[in-house]
């Protein structure tokens, strides 16, 4: 929420709270702020004894409130027109209520109610972080005692988190064994030390017996070892709009897999840029040019280097922190591990200099952009990796905690983005046919036909890579006993699988793919022909191009069979 003016909200997140704030604010009761508690504010308040003179301890006259007890013993005598030295004080032994302490936080610890050099500087703050079940108790008396004691708001805004529940939704709870202890995620558990914790508590015997097959069930093997930045990055990954947060301790541990993945492409990365390099000055890397020998596959990893800091910054401005850490995941992982790397990897091999020379720079700017995108939600393996990259000058931040965020796009290019979605599109088809029909370590020959071949001429390499063919043509026709997959109208891959199937069967298949696309072409045509003029342009253009897609499968499949036949001849 952003607190405007008073106890008035405007809600900047998390809507659905304003009824919460203002029933509170608006319904204010008599607050009792006495506790008895061994810690504390004690209550300044003394109870007061005038000698020769019966008291009562209900009556208000008795008590005065005030800093110190000299104070107090000077207002005594006022109230009751006698001399000090007739007085016998007791200051009440109870503490205050450990919400009204808390709601002075934001001044107390700047060593208020003294002007001090931190208190000027540190106050007010500009964002607090909580739980939307203490939304009054807390935040709401923290607003009160700023305006009244400091005449200013604590904070201009509120970040209210989801309560953590266990992985099916349920409260957690000792007594039904699904309370996850964040020591145990990081450290590990077994289900015996599990028990144990739990043998060494409170529970009754049935409540026991209860949490036990709890634990039993949730955790059969006990809790992998994650890690803190698993942990973290889990937690963050979690932030939605939603109140609750169903914390799974498998999601926990895919991302300490992910570690690995960052661990092991970052060793690679070092392999390959060597123990002598130097990387080039920043102001050359950061204009469009760059290097100028970067080729498709570099630019391309540098564009979606570029959307991943978009996207994550724009994740921070409007805390949606989920926003941040799908996109740095899907950066490290489907981007620079799945594609970049592995397409690299010939180049690095057998590439020309200037090639292995461009793909070292980009690699090593990718490498830091990802840890320092990544720095904030796992500080400790960033902070390790990065600490082991060459510096661009020796005026470069001994450390990522004092490195600026990265901040500028300027590697974006739309263009590319397209011709690598269309890419990746072919090699996923390619992939899905090579394993409908061969094993996975297979490398059969493949052959695309497409009217698309200048633009796909720069990607053949990385595309042969990913695919995992033996050949990868493009100018040849394709020979009989090929299995056919199509992208859309664009383009036919051919994988060559003869002797390695039953012809027979792909002739079932395919005449069963080809039934369904014709009854989907039949439906989209009984559609189109009832058009109103209430049928948006963009909704016709969008049909017809479905219709000549299919059109074009349709065929495909028909030369597919023909194929087949011929095998069987």
């Amino acid at each position: 929420l952003k607190l405007s003016s008073g106890i008035n909200a405007e809600w900047l997140l998390r809507p659905g709270f304003e009824k919460t704030w203002y029933s509170w604010l608006d319904d204010c009761r008599d607050w009792c702020i006495s506790r008895q508690l061994w810690w504390g504010h004690r209550i300044p308040a003394y109870k007061v004894t005038v000698k020769g003179v019966p008291t009562d301890d209900l009556d208000g006259r008795s008590w005065v409130s005030a800093h110190s007890e000299e104070e107090a013993r000077t207002k005594a005598a006022a109230r009751f027109n006698v001399d000090p030295s007739s007085l016998s004080l007791s200051q009440d032994p109870d503490v205050l209520d450990t919400w009204f302490s808390s709601g002075i936080f934001p001044f107390s610890v700047f060593g208020w109610p003294d002007e001090s050099v931190d208190l000027r500087a540190f106050y007010p703050g500009s964002l607090l972080e909580t739980g939307h079940d203490i939304l009054f108790f807390w935040v709401a008396r923290m607003v009160m005692m700023g305006l009244e004691l400091m005449g200013d708001l604590p904070f201009n805004e509120v970040f209210l988190h989801p309560m953590i529940r266990d992985a099916q939704g349920i409260k957690m709870s000792k007594s039904l064994g699904n309370v996850v202890d964040p020591l145990d995620v990081v450290n590990g558990i077994s289900l015996k030390e599990l028990h144990d914790k739990i043998d060494n508590g409170y529970l009754q015997e049935k409540e026991l017996i209860r949490a036990r097959e709890g634990q039993k069930r949730l955790y059969p093997n006990g809790i992998p070892e994650c890690g803190t930045d698993a942990l973290r990055f889990a937690l963050c990954s979690y932030l939605t709009q939603a109140r609750d947060l169903n914390l799974d301790v498998l999601r926990v541990e895919g991302y300490r897999k992910f570690c690995n993945k960052m661990w092991n492409a970052s060793k690679f990365a070092l392999m390959q840029l060597g123990n002598d390099y130097k990387p080039p000055p920043a102001d050359i890397i950061r204009t469009p040019g760059g290097l100028g020998t970067e080729s498709e596959l570099d630019k391309w990893i540098l564009h979606r280097a570029s959307v991943a800091i978009s996207e994550t910054n724009e994740g921070f401005r409007n805390y949606m922190f989920q926003q941040c850490t799908t996109a740095i995941y899907s950066f490290w992982l489907y981007d620079l591990c799945d594609v970049y790397l592995e397409s690299t990897k010939r180049i690095f091999y057998k590439g020309e200099e200037k090639e292995q020379a461009a793909a070292r720079s980009t690699l090593y700017t990718c490498l830091d952009i990802g840890l320092r995108l990544i720095h904030p939600f796992m500080p400790y393996i960033s902070e390790e990796l990065w600490q082991r990259l060459p510096r661009r000058t020796e005026n470069d931040p001994p450390s990522l905690v004092v490195s600026r965020y990265p901040e500028d796009s300027v590697w974006m290019n739309e263009n590319i983005e397209e011709n690598m979605k269309f890419v990746k599109n072919i090699i996923h088809t390619t992939r899905s046919v090579k394993d409908s029909y061969l094993d996975s370590k297979a490398k059969p020959e493949v052959y695309m036909k497409t009217q698309e071949k200048a633009l796909l001429q720069p990607y053949l390499s990385c595309m042969q890579d990913l695919i995992g063919c033996s050949q990868l043509n493009i100018d040849r026709e394709p020979p009989v006993g090929t299995a056919v997959g199509t992208v859309g109208n664009r383009c036919e891959v051919h994988v060559l699988v003869k002797g390695l199937v039953d012809p027979q069967q792909e002739i079932q298949r395919l005449s069963n793919k080809r039934d369904n696309a014709e009854k989907i072409m039949s439906q989209l045509s009984e559609k189109m022909d009832k058009y109103t003029d209430k049928v948006p342009e963009s909704v016709r253009q969008a049909n017809t191009e479905k219709l000549a897609a299919l059109k074009g499968e349709v065929e495909t499949i028909d030369a597919a069979i023909e194929n087949f036949k011929k095998l069987i001849l």
